[in-house]
């Protein structure tokens, strides 16, 4: 996937003297770079799953969902979470 992002002029200098020092290209260093910053924060790794549905539904794709019926989910969910 292509996309844009505005690096400082000086990150970019570092990032791009440090692939070089490398021998790896700037796109497979800003890569691994991402990589390591989510392992590091478990994200990859964690082995987190979402249970379906997420809200119960007899009919599963039938709901229509806004956002007030969100909050309304919400706000049950922190009357029976609440001590």
């Amino acid at each position: 996937m292509r996309t844009t992002i505005d690096i400082p002029d000086q990150l970019f200098r570092r990032i791009k003297a440090l692939a070089a020092i490398q021998g790896i290209t700037l796109k497979n260093f800003i890569t691994k770079a991402v990589e390591h910053e989510l392992i590091s924060r478990k994200e990859l790794t964690s082995g987190f799953r979402i249970k379906d549905p997420l809200i119960p539904s007899d009919k599963p794709g039938s709901l229509h969902i806004t956002p007030d019926y969100v909050a309304k989910l919400m706000e049950i969910e922190d009357i029976h979470v609440s001590p």
